[in-house]
């Protein structure tokens, strides 16, 4: 009788097992996948800022959106390929039907450790190349002005290439750059639900694009935005490599970052993400209602 009992307890912890194993897998995913999104742009931006290999915002954007799709067509065998906590809060609240909530702390955990691990990357590769950079620019690090070099970690509100760090107040507002990363946000997520929603025929058969058409609009929107708050649109890629420089000598510049604006990019994507993908639910069923 024992056994018998043993056995069937043995077969009741098979699922629970499965899913453990399954959730494990998919953190692995998003923390590889985050790693490597954060990694490529942050570089992108070192080899634009720091070494003036690229010249151009656009220069900076397409390579961060090839690399988003990248990242997509890697870690989509492992996880749902969010890569970003905005969008795993969007589909815990939008979608909790496909995406249970007791998955998200999991997700954004791992999130938050791949892009940490990414920003110790880049400065491990272009600490040199940083310290020489600031030598040649009269930058202290952690003092005002040292935003140009710290820009390669985490965003700052305006541009610091473009804008010089005493103009700041007068180009940019807290609430103003608080818009436009929950607006950036908004317009990425809608378009993320747009091409994943099952009634959307156009991609259904070819579904190789959605992870190309994600990196397009990443690179559109940098490329629009990108000079007012540098278009974070992820709380992960904004955060990990912000603390790794605020350890690294950036200090208060990097958090709690200049006017204490850090916090922005993280709730404003968040209040995007969300509201964008309800919007785009929202239409596609009144579209749908509609048609009928």
């Amino acid at each position: 009788m024992s056994m018998l009992s043993e056995e069937l307890h043995e077969h009741e912890l098979d699922p629970l097992r499965q899913k453990a194993a399954s959730l494990l897998i998919s953190c692995l995913g998003e923390l590889f996948g985050t790693w490597l999104l954060t990694l490529i742009i942050c570089s992108v931006v070192a080899a634009a800022i720091i070494t003036e290999a690229q010249v151009g915002l656009w220069q900076v954007a397409l390579p961060s959106g090839f690399g988003v799709s990248i990242s997509i067509f890697i870690s989509a065998h492992f996880s749902d390929a969010h890569l970003n906590p905005a969008v795993s809060i969007a589909f815990a609240v939008v979608r909790f039907r496909q995406f249970h909530w007791l998955r998200l702390g999991p997700y954004i955990l791992s999130q938050f450790l791949g892009s940490l691990i990414a920003g110790l990357t880049v400065i491990i590769f272009y600490h040199g190349a940083i310290q020489s950079f600031e030598a040649a620019h009269n930058i202290t690090r952690g003092e005002p002005g040292s935003q140009l070099s710290g820009m390669v970690f985490g965003e700052y509100f305006p541009n610091p290439a473009l804008y010089n760090h005493n103009e700041f107040s007068s180009v940019t507002s807290v609430f103003e750059a608080f818009l436009v990363e929950a607006w950036g946000t908004f317009i990425l997520v809608f378009v993320i639900f747009s091409l994943t929603h099952p009634s959307n025929s156009t991609i259904s058969s070819t579904k190789v694009v959605v992870p190309i058409a994600i990196g397009i609009t990443v690179a559109v929107i940098i490329s629009i935005y990108g000079p007012l708050t540098q278009a974070g649109l992820n709380p992960a890629r904004d955060f990990g490599p912000r603390v790794i420089a605020a350890l690294a000598g950036w200090g208060t510049i990097a958090i709690p970052g200049p006017r204490y604006g850090f916090w922005l990019y993280i709730v404003g994507p968040i209040i995007g993400g969300v509201l964008g993908g309800g919007a785009s639910d929202l239409t596609l069923y009144c579209f749908r209602r509609f048609k009928k």
